[in-house]
């Protein structure tokens, strides 16, 4: 084993919040500053960078860490497949760019469980330093932040997005020029993360837009755990080329390596429960059963259709001409399909009458196949298609995830227990029947050709909901394995220090207590923005 540097802050983890926060500890706070991140520098591969790439990126082992769940007995006994991004920039260099702050009324629930400085005002201030947008009203929205923020609407305008959107109106979904400085609910062509027709992660916004000279990123390091001493968090120990190597901190450790690796390098370390570690052999430096409880994911099924018109993804995959036109189209101009991850409008809407929030998320796929993993156009239908894809916004249901052994190349054993609350499997249910209703409205109905799936013929909710049980998958949102709270499941506090330690916080996606509502990316970043505040005042305090 050999001794390295001593730097005054380690972030284990380059992704979405890691990025992030060490850029600004390294910018703002003029401290040393280590980034260790387990994936290859290959943030700027051509697939990288072009948004309709991403189908290639999630099957990758050079760009995907490959997980997979427990078997779901509410799913048909299915294994999920669980990608997360393997390289600087974390999941937002793979995953599908969909910009969603979250809604604002669930980050003032945060605040009602206890969590001081967590309520949406609060937050506004971190989203907006985050963004480099000119949509929306310059009051709620960033000009000038590291992630470009563009929409659709600007990138690929197209009938069959106007089409849904019409249809959407006349269900009762109101019309929202900007879900993430306006109203939260209604329907709307996508925002994305991708600046001038390329994707915008956290490494090309932050550690390539904001080099600083006192960030040292170290990439293909893999952190095994942290190093403790009586409860502080004095470095960590990871692996580079097989050899075994040690980083010291003279002020902080923090955790950014997802809601998977983050409670799994805690509970290795020794923090989690203290039976399950006993079990394992490890010695409990401090016992913390909420350690990779709480987690939270969004089931998304899909209503898909043949569409009437040769206005598809699925058509262009499989026609080299088309193929060719719509790459000299994105060479020429940065728009068009390939802009986009192939989705471009959504709609967050309620489901019945009596809802005071928007219940659920119907989003528009230019592309349909039996599976979402599909790639490449040879597992596409063979025929012009869209899809409706659908999740409920805030699911009841929770699971778990644990270390299986003291080894750190174990897969943990990741159970998210989809629809195991009741409230899940009727929330699910009428979202299809939703999707169906839009479908069948006057704006959208002349593009539909015919219901491929689940197929007009099952309309009882047991056939209903034994399809979504056999065609449910993730939407890659997995977060709450490491919750803030200030109740005796908490891991971290308000301030994200872990509980029981010194010198050791997390900041990622795994704090959130509950489902920040739509999709999770945005809301990341914002947390490495936020922690970074956070942790600077603890040294001006000090």
């Amino acid at each position: 084993m050999t001794h390295t540097q001593t730097f005054d802050y380690i972030v284990v983890g380059a992704g979405s919040s890691g990025a992030a926060l060490a850029t600004r500890l390294a910018e703002r706070g003029k401290a040393s500053v280590l980034l260790l991140e387990a994936g290859a520098r290959r943030e700027n591969d051509f697939w990288i960078r072009v948004p309709i790439g991403v189908a290639k990126l999630l099957m990758s082992d050079a760009y995907a860490w490959k997980f997979f769940t427990e078997a779901q007995p509410q799913l048909a006994g299915q294994q999920l497949y669980w990608p997360r991004g393997r390289l600087p920039g974390g999941s937002s260099s793979i995953n599908g760019m969909i910009y969603v702050r979250g809604e604002p009324a669930e980050f003032d629930y945060w605040a009602a469980l206890g969590n001081t400085g967590w309520d949406y005002a609060s937050l506004l201030p971190y989203f907006k330093r985050l963004e480099g947008t000119m949509l929306g009203d310059e009051t709620q929205r960033g000009r000038a932040g590291p992630i470009a923020v563009s929409s659709v609407a600007d990138l690929h305008p197209n009938p069959l997005t106007e089409a849904f959107i019409n249809a959407c109106e006349q269900a009762g979904i109101p019309r929202t020029p900007d879900y993430n400085g306006g109203s939260y609910e209604g329907v709307s062509y996508l925002q994305l993360s991708v600046g001038r027709g390329r994707r915008c992660s956290t490494a090309i916004g932050y550690l390539h837009g904001r080099p600083q000279a006192n960030l040292r990123l170290i990439t293909e390091a893999q952190v095994t755990r942290v190093i403790l001493d009586n409860s502080k968090a004095n470095g960590v120990e990871y692996t580079v080329g097989g050899q075994v190597q040690r980083a010291m901190a003279a002020r902080e450790v923090i955790l950014c390596a997802g809601p998977i690796k983050s409670p799994q390098l805690l509970e290795l370390s020794g923090i989690g429960d203290r039976r399950r570690l006993n079990d394992l052999g490890i010695p409990v430096q401090v016992n913390l059963p909420g350690v990779g409880e709480n987690l939270i994911d969004h089931l998304q099924s899909r209503v898909t259709f043949a569409c009437t018109r040769p206005i598809t993804l699925n058509e262009i995959m499989q026609s080299p001409l088309r193929q060719q036109w719509m790459g000299m189209k994105y060479i020429l101009t940065r728009r068009g399909i390939m802009s986009t991850p192939a989705n471009s409008a959504h709609a967050l809407a309620r489901t019945r009458a009596d809802q005071s929030r928007p219940s659920v998320k119907l989003q528009l796929s230019h592309v349909t196949a039996a599976d979402r993993y599909a790639g490449g156009g040879t597992a596409l239908d063979p025929f012009p298609g869209f899809g409706l894809g659908f999740f409920q916004l805030r699911p009841e249901s929770r699971g778990s995830l644990h270390i299986r052994s003291r080894d750190p190349a174990d897969q943990p054993a990741i159970d998210p227990r989809y629809l195991t609350a009741e409230a899940d499997r009727i929330t699910m249910l009428e979202a299809l029947r939703l999707s169906r209703s839009i479908a069948r409205q006057s704006g959208l109905a002349g593009l539909v050709e015919r219901e491929t799936r689940p197929g007009i013929g099952v309309q009882d909710d047991a056939g209903l909901l034994d399809y979504i049980k056999a065609s449910g998958q993730t939407s890659w949102h997995p977060v709450g394995t490491c919750k803030m709270g200030v109740d005796d499941m908490a891991v971290v506090n308000p301030e994200l220090r872990v509980r029981g330690t010194v010198g050791l916080r997390v900041a990622d996606s795994s704090i959130m207590p509950s489902m920040c509502s739509s999709n999770t990316n945005a809301a990341s970043i914002m947390i490495g923005e936020k922690a970074a505040d956070l942790i600077l005042a603890s040294v001006r305090q000090a």
